[in-house]
């Protein structure tokens, strides 16, 4: 992928991976424009970055997405680059189910759902394009769950799994899809209740968004990161192993 001379859409863009990305692909010449949830978020995070623009929106609700497509379509009609990384984890124990809570099937309306549907609005507008690129964002963890935070695992093995679905069904547009497997990085996702008593070895962000836009130029399509590739080699050769060392607690591996 080149990276200069792009119109760049980035989902969650105002903090961690989406801010990383955000503000490398604005250094390098692209026209970035970041969503969220969160409106100060964005504006504080734009004024850093002169001629960056943003859009409040929540990708769980689609008809947000409508007005997101409207507002992209009509301001920046030539966009040709969408990122799907909005995402969140949470931490559920499904042995204490009177803990699990309202928000059970969040991550599943935001990293599942928000990315079809984005993928579904923005296709006709990438496929304009003579050349496109769309990167979904999913996780070493798509790969070897972490048994503490099973529904966030299990999203990205789905984004994992429709990204491989796309990239065979719009072989022959100008759509080239390519998937983006983060190990663990240092931002604030996860930073919610329940999480481990213990810290994964994490790396840095700006250490990550340095490795991610080299792997982009590599011209692959799935770019596991860091202990990313780890995961992806390990799952395949021995999966128990790798299990048991990501969830370091005594008892049988699945």
């Amino acid at each position: 992928m080149n990276l200069t001379g792009h119109t760049v859409l980035i989902t969650g863009g105002g903090s961690g991976i989406g801010g990383g990305l955000a503000k490398a692909f604005h250094e390098r010449g692209n026209k970035v424009i970041i969503t969220g949830r969160r409106k100060k978020v964005l504006q504080e995070f734009t004024k850093g970055f002169p001629g960056m623009d943003y859009f409040p929106m929540d990708v769980s609700e689609e008809k947000e997405i409508q007005k997101l497509f409207k507002f992209i379509s009509k301001k920046y009609p030539t966009l040709d680059v969408l990122i799907n990384n909005a995402g969140v984890m949470r931490w559920h124990d499904f042995s204490k189910p009177e803990s699990l809570g309202d928000n059970l099937l969040e991550e599943i309306d935001i990293n599942v759902k928000g990315l079809i549907r984005m993928t579904e609005a923005f296709l006709p507008l990438l496929m304009k394009q003579t050349e496109s690129t769309l990167i979904n964002i999913s996780s070493g963890l798509a790969y070897m769950p972490l048994a503490m935070s099973p529904i966030y695992c299990s999203t990205k093995a789905a984004v994992h799994s429709l990204t491989m679905s796309l990239r065979y069904q719009l072989r022959n547009t100008s759509v080239k899809v390519i998937e983006l497997a983060p190990p663990g990085v240092k931002t604030d996702l996860g930073k919610t209740p329940g999480g481990p008593d213990f810290e994964y070895p994490m790396l840095p962000l700006d250490k990550f968004i340095a490795l991610t836009m080299q792997a982009l130029e590599s011209g692959k399509t799935e770019l596991p990161i860091g202990q990313s590739k780890m995961l992806k080699l390990g799952s395949r050769l021995l999966p128990s192993v790798f299990f048991n060392m990501l969830n370091p607690q005594k008892g049988r591996a699945v």
